[in-house]
């Protein structure tokens, strides 16, 4: 009974450890920065997304522009009017994110943050190592939890 226990315990936690902890996830930062709508695409590795395609749609899902990253990830163009927008930014083997930018009304600080999410920063930094502890903590204690259940029960000797 057990052991039927433990296998349980560990089919759960391998289901709750994420399976895209090893992935190469896509990240998007976009910036307002003297009229200009800066795009960047990067890695969780923190290397750039290069020739990535971007495409900037509006409320409607209209397609109001399309483009390609430079070799750094970064794609600028002039910042459209305050409203909301989606950019799409889909990189090689498959790799495709999108953000949710914000254009303030005027006037805006420069360097002003427009996309939702983590940012850059957030996404490659300490967080990220801050996750990844945490995910071996919790291996860790699957591991302990499942020899718990297995050895915790030994069995007794027969009695004479």
């Amino acid at each position: 009974m057990h052991r039927a226990i433990a296998y349980c315990c560990g089919i759960l936690l391998l289901g709750l450890t994420p399976l895209s902890a090893g992935a190469h996830g896509l990240g998007i930062e976009a910036r307002l920065r003297a009229g200009t709508l800066r795009l960047e695409a990067y890695f969780d590795d923190n290397s750039p997304v290069a020739n990535a395609q971007v495409r900037l749609l509006n409320r409607e899902n209209h397609l109001l522009m399309e483009a390609i990253t430079d070799p750094e990830g970064f794609y600028s163009l002039p910042a459209p009017p305050p409203g909301t927008y989606r950019v799409e930014i889909r990189g090689e083997d498959g790799h495709f994110a999108k953000a949710s930018l914000t254009i303030p009304e005027p006037p805006v600080p420069d360097d002003t943050l427009v996309s939702e999410g983590l940012t850059r920063t957030d996404r490659t930094g300490a967080r990220k190592w801050g996750m990844a502890v945490f995910g071996l903590v919790l291996i860790a204690s699957g591991a302990v939890v499942v020899n718990w259940f297995f050895n915790g029960q030994k069995k007794q000797p027969a009695s004479s």
